[in-house]
């Protein structure tokens, strides 16, 4: 059992992660180099490679020539060379429109007009500074990087509609941390009891004033560390715990701004244990090692080849390079949390288990930033993996990162804004048999396959789930008696029809199932929880099943149903896939009416049902 006044030994690392919240990883990328251009649009198809006739030769500090490691680049343009065949070379550089930009590991990005042939980089700076005051995305950042390099480079409008930027916005997050609802509507604090000599918490009075867990509830004298994700720019150089009581509503600062610009831009590497996974005691940006300057403009990226400022002026703007820009690992800082000992956010380690992540050299093989900042198609032929590194004489189809992160746009069904990504993200296949002499039951047979996601579907915070419904009727629109097979739990929804109007549907008792990572809390076992704050565990354990049945890449899950097979005429069977942001109930406490389900995909069979060979099934698009 745990004290609440030994949380801050015990459970230092814990965070509390809303659900509402898509923080798909920590890589806010693409804030480099140098020269603003007008009128020119940017080639990606590459030259032939080493074609160039033009040498450049590249200086340390002491002018001596540097080879091992020198990537140099055009602006503005598909060229870029290193030293794999003994010198850098280009073809050509437009004195009025381009410049070139050179980097090597342990120095800055150096940019030199077209006819200055020699370029000497200068040794970076090693010195981190702790009392760096972080920079404003919408007062700094949107000055060079608001679309004005083309409509196809807008980074600060891209990343304001990512889960990053709205950590303040939605207040999905606030109404977590503080145990409240939208309205304003506070649950109670948590009681406590003395059981066995340990202080254990008694189950909240669930009422219609009850307003949801929150962390501020249960334990009102700490303030939890969840800043260190959420809100990066609140923590103060000692690196403590910040209360983040004071910040709502929305502060008018960098740190209302989430996830902001300027603290990914300031990472050089990300700290990780043996294992490969970020240490359970250094949640969040405590795993990055920063580089932040002491005066001056300082900025780390992947080396684009995007100029954004004066090639007369290098000392404005200043900046480097760092592979971990293209590396899931600058994910995992925030994309693995482990509570206890309960694995709760788990994207980078479901990641590094899939075929996506298990080897680079594979051709399946894709990060992170693969998928949700340069948006590489499932099942397409990938270019090498080294082709798409930071720092390297990489693909220019992978220096234009999309901030947006999980593409939100306007969803065509439903008219809403929506993450785009996980439309589609799975697939369901339907087939039938009939069997006349088990009750002239017909039989559904369901199978859903995690076909886009390189990690499970749905991912990261437990509040999320699939609900899978399968709804077959009669030629009259008279549903068909169920006679086996699952239903869907209520915890799907039951007991509330004024929410089917705001699309976030009563499917409880129907037939279907759900995949969720179910757990309970150990104290109160109440479940399915979301105040992953306290001790939990699995729902349910069998063997090495549990209760996490959330769908793994590219493994298939089947599920049967029979019903009884009617009389006469066609029937039809729409089988559904729902993406659901939070548990029906705390949507409801919450008043989270704005978090509609998002339908996955959809299939609509018709025919006879005792022939069901002629059964014809449709995508519904």
């Amino acid at each position: 059992m745990l004290s609440p006044m030994g949380i801050n030994s015990t459970r230092l690392w814990q965070l509390l992660y809303a659900g509402g919240l898509l923080l798909l990883f920590a890589a806010l990328i693409s804030c480099t180099p140098l020269v603003p251009i007008t009128g020119t649009e940017v080639t990606t198809t590459p030259p032939p490679s080493d074609q160039g006739t033009l040498p450049v030769t590249v200086l340390d500090e002491s002018g001596n020539p540097l080879e091992q490691g020198v990537v140099v680049r055009v602006s503005n343009s598909a060229q870029v060379d290193d030293f794999d065949n003994n010198g850098l070379r280009i073809a050509s550089c437009d004195q009025n429109t381009q410049a070139i930009a050179a980097w090597a590991s342990g120095y800055e990005v150096a940019l030199r007009k077209c006819n200055e042939p020699n370029i000497q980089l200068i040794r970076l700076n090693g010195h981190d500074n702790v009392y760096y005051s972080w920079t404003s995305a919408v007062g700094n950042c949107i000055n060079c990087h608001a679309g004005q390099v083309g409509s196809t480079y807008d980074e600060l409008n891209e990343w304001l509609k990512s889960g990053h930027a709205r950590v303040f916005d939605q207040r999905y997050f606030e109404t977590m941390y503080r145990g409240t609802s939208l309205n304003g509507g506070s649950s109670p604090l948590t009681q406590w009891t003395l059981l066995g000599g340990d202080l254990t918490r008694i189950p909240p009075v669930v009422s219609d004033g009850y307003r949801g867990p929150g962390f501020k509830l249960d334990f009102p004298e700490q303030p939890g560390n969840c800043a260190y994700c959420h809100a990066p720019a609140a923590i103060t150089p000692s690196q403590v715990n910040v209360d983040l009581s004071t910040l709502f509503p929305k502060p008018g600062d960098v740190r209302g701004e989430g996830v902001t610009c300027d603290v990914c831009h300031k990472v050089l590497d990300v700290a990780l244990d043996s294992n490969g996974f970020p240490f359970v005691d250094r949640p969040g940006i405590l795993s990055y090692r920063f580089l932040r300057p002491d005066s001056g403009g300082f900025t780390i990226g992947p080396f684009s080849n995007i100029l954004t400022r004066n090639a007369n002026a290098p000392n404005d703007h200043r900046l480097t390079c760092s592979p971990v820009f293209s590396r899931s690992e600058f994910c995992a800082a925030c994309h693995y949390g482990k509570f206890g000992n309960m694995v709760i956010y788990n994207s980078y380690g479901e990641w590094k288990q899939s075929s996506f992540g298990d080897n680079p050299n594979e051709p399946d093989y894709k990060t992170c930033q693969d998928c949700h900042m340069s948006h590489m198609k499932a099942g397409e032929e990938n270019p090498p993996s080294s082709r798409r590194q930071a720092c390297a004489e990489s693909d220019p189809d992978f220096q234009n990162f999309d901030h947006n992160l999980m593409s939100f746009g306007m969803d065509e069904g439903s008219g809403k804004e929506i993450p785009l990504m996980i439309k589609d993200a799975a697939k369901v296949n339907v087939k039938f048999r009939y069997e006349p002499d088990k009750k002239n039951s017909l039989n559904v047979i369901v199978r859903v396959r995690n076909t886009k996601a390189g990690h499970k579907f749905p991912t990261d915070s437990p509040l999320r789930h699939l609900i899978l419904v399968v709804d077959a009727q009669d030629q009259l629109g008279t549903s068909l008696l169920q006679v086996d097979g699952e239903r869907i739990p209520n915890w799907g929804g039951a007991g509330k029809p004024f929410m089917d109007s705001l699309g976030i549907r009563n499917y409880g008792g129907l037939p279907g199932k759900i995949f969720a990572n179910l757990l309970v809390e150990e104290d109160t076992n109440i479940s399915p929880t979301a105040a992953y704050w306290n001790e939990t565990k699995y729902a349910w354990v069998n063997g090495e099943a549990n209760s996490d049945t959330r769908l793994v890449p590219g493994k298939e899950d089947r599920s049967d149903y029979a019903f009884t097979a009617p009389n006469a005429g066609e029937i039809r069977v729409t089988v559904t896939l729902v993406y659901r942001f939070a548990f029906f109930d705390l949507i409801a406490q919450k008043e989270w009416w704005n978090r509609s389900d998002i339908i996955v995909t959809s299939v609509e069979c018709k025919g006879p049902p005792t022939e069901p060979d002629k059964i014809v099934c449709k995508a519904i698009e």
